[in-house]
């Protein structure tokens, strides 16, 4: 296999791997001001993100971001920099944390899709779960400084 073949494997690989990643803006027909206390910040790829409590002074909540993809180093090395930079075009200067969470995914594709690489096993797709981790963000923009 020469270079040119490995690398159109390689992207078609990553390509389908990535379409299984699902990251959706969800706007605020009404955005909602709000007055925060303070809390926990933290830089993530160029924005702040709030992970508890929230941003002292007045802001608005403009929207929202969930977050869907397949648990594994790949996936998630890119989730950062698609969440900050899509909460960016629609203008926020925030993120605020409402939910991580990792479960499985059980694909039930019916009868008969059995491990046929190993026979012997009990393992088939139909109970193999698939690991997916799906997180909620609000998207806000400061109306005053917050520290």
């Amino acid at each position: 296999m020469n270079k040119g073949s490995l690398l159109r494997l390689i992207f078609c690989a990553a390509t389908l791997f990535l379409s299984a990643c699902a990251t959706e803006y969800h706007p605020f027909s009404q955005p909602k001001l709000v007055t925060g206390s303070g809390g926990d910040k933290s830089s993530f790829h160029g924005i702040d993100l709030w992970t508890a409590g929230l941003p002292p002074g007045k802001f608005v909540v403009i929207g929202s971001i969930i977050d869907n993809r397949p648990c594994g180093a790949f996936a998630m090395c890119l989730r950062g920099a698609q969440i900050s930079n899509l909460a960016k075009q629609k203008g926020g200067d925030a993120l605020i944390l409402e939910y991580d969470r990792t479960g499985a995914q059980w694909k039930g594709l019916g009868n008969g899709f059995q491990n046929t690489a190993h026979p012997n096993s009990s393992t088939d797709i139909t109970t193999t779960p698939i690991e997916r981790d799906i997180t909620k963000y609000y998207v806000i923009r400061y109306l005053s400084s917050a520290t």
